[in-house]
């Protein structure tokens, strides 16, 4: 690990402190690293209760980063970026600290491996991941599948386990055909237990949102670490491409 002092990082979640975000970041963090976590409340049912809370999600984090003093800041779920566009800058300016979401994450490992062509696996429903690959193809990329999921009901992406993560995955990668890596969006989605083996049975780069915003807010801090068990972006820890 490259860090000569302790990194105090925040994590803000639309959810309470009990969602998928805390409990998968939790497993990721090396002891060297702070982190410090705070929810939103702002999603119960529904992914769409997020649309338009720029102005809440901006206030929350401005007290969150002054009360602890952070360092850098990580705001999950896409769908915050997605139905609140340039809510990353906002937070950014109002913070004053380097700010990361999960889709500017999730792009930034992508093009550090080298990534153009994906398959994209998410919880969510058609509308959504519509406008996730949206997002996606804006930042020059080309997705070539993104199935819908079976059961696009808020928190019912929980109740997947990792073999069928797993099996669904190596069905969706053999029919899009072409593709360059594999991306998983959503935290209840929870891929942590599975992608060494996809990368070794698939021979793609994996990037989750979760590995993806860890190793992302730490690059921006200059702070190199190699944890092992979650796939090449944080093993090998691939540098930020401008």
């Amino acid at each position: 690990m490259n860090t000569p002092n302790k990194v105090h990082i925040g994590l803000l979640s639309p959810e309470g402190t009990n969602s998928g975000h805390f409990r998968n970041f939790e497993k990721l963090f090396p002891p060297e690293i702070q982190l410090s976590m705070d929810g939103l409340e702002l999603a119960r049912s529904s992914r769409y209760e997020l649309a338009d809370k720029s102005a809440v999600i901006v206030a929350r984090a401005r007290q969150f980063v002054q009360k602890l003093s952070l360092q850098g800041l990580i705001v999950t779920g896409a769908p915050v970026a997605i139905l609140n566009p340039g809510i990353e800058t906002q937070v950014s300016q109002a913070v004053e600290i380097p700010v990361v979401t999960a889709v500017s994450s999730a792009i930034a490992a992508l093009k550090a491996f080298g990534a153009k062509k994906l398959l994209v696996m998410t919880p969510f429903d058609v509308p959504m991941n519509e406008k996730l690959t949206s997002e996606l193809e804006r930042a020059g990329l080309t997705v070539l599948g993104c199935p819908p999921f079976k059961d696009p009901t808020f928190g019912a992406s929980s109740k997947v386990g990792p073999e069928e993560i797993f099996a669904n995955t190596t069905a969706a990668f053999n029919a899009a055909g072409g593709t360059g890596a594999i991306y998983f969006q959503g935290a209840r989605l929870d891929p942590l237990p599975v992608i060494d083996k996809l990368e070794e049975t698939l021979a793609v780069p994996v990037i989750a949102s979760n590995p993806a915003m860890l190793w992302h807010i730490l690059s921006r801090l200059n702070v190199k670490c190699s944890i092992s068990g979650y796939g090449k972006l944080l093993k090998d820890w691939p540098a930020l491409i401008d």
